[in-house]
């Protein structure tokens, strides 16, 4: 987890201004909802029928 120094930024997934921490995933610097959601939906799924 990435945290970079806090500036008048845009998530550049949603493009609302970032008032806190600036995250950055896969070189795209994020707010800290569209981060957990990009996290979450890249973490392998495992079956629940095993």
């Amino acid at each position: 987890m990435e945290k970079s120094v806090k500036t008048n930024i845009k998530c550049e997934k949603c493009g609302k201004p970032i008032s806190g921490d600036v995250y950055e995933f896969g070189g795209v610097k994020l707010c800290e909802d569209c981060y957990l959601d990009d996290v979450i939906a890249s973490q392998p799924k495992k079956c629940a029928m095993k």
